[in-house]
């Protein structure tokens, strides 16, 4: 009975399955950390999330509710000159000032801008606007205590104004403004007389 060939036929190719086995696993263990790369300074800059960029910060407009002091572009009411209507008033503030006064600030603008053109015709251009006006025409009245108010005069009688007249261009505007004597506290509305422009009226005073 042949034991030593029987043997060595069964044990061998065995023996070469397991270190077959056995180096196929450790190959397999040299790959597997390559599949997930190893964290470094550089991969961590990489794959660290950026920070999302903040949105351009915008002006917010002023609220009509603000206790904020009056904006200077603030237009209270708007109205046309009765001898032309590309010329505009815009009132832009009345307010108590110290001293007992009342002053009223408005703009006179000429809104006329280029040359317009009516069908195939263009319309003849813009052109300058000639206001002027008679010094009893500028007051307000007070209707709670209905009563007129015209503007102020210094002790030499000076006006307490600065008021403009002549011819306004396209495009041009003035601002001007005049301090009347001020109403009683209780009153909080008034109407303010422009020279050749309509009343504004009900205009709320401001402290």
């Amino acid at each position: 009975m042949h034991v030593r060939p029987l043997l060595t036929r069964f044990f061998f190719p065995s023996l070469l399955l397991v270190i077959v086995g056995a180096v196929g696993c450790s190959k397999q263990a040299e790959q597997s950390p390559s599949a997930q790369p190893v964290s470094s300074p550089a991969n961590n800059q990489v794959s660290r999330p950026s920070t999302p960029a903040s949105p351009p910060a915008t002006a917010s407009a002023p609220s009509a509710s603000s206790s904020a002091p009056m904006n200077p572009g603030t237009v209270l009411a708007s109205g046309q000159y009765s001898a032309d209507p590309n010329l505009r008033c815009d009132l832009l503030e009345v307010k108590r000032v110290s001293g007992g006064a009342l002053l009223v600030r408005w703009r006179l603008i000429n809104t006329g801008g280029g040359p317009q053109s009516s069908g195939l015709v263009a319309a003849s251009a813009p052109k300058a606007i000639h206001y002027d006006f008679d010094w009893k025409e500028l007051y307000y009245t007070d209707p709670a205590e209905n009563k007129k108010y015209a503007f102020l005069t210094d002790s030499e009688n000076n006006r307490v104004l600065d008021m403009w007249w002549g011819d306004l261009g396209p495009g041009e505007q003035r601002l001007q403004w005049a301090k009347f004597p001020a109403p009683p506290a209780s009153s909080s509305k008034v109407a303010v007389y422009i020279p050749k422009f309509a009343p504004f009226e009900d205009t709320l005073i401001s402290q």
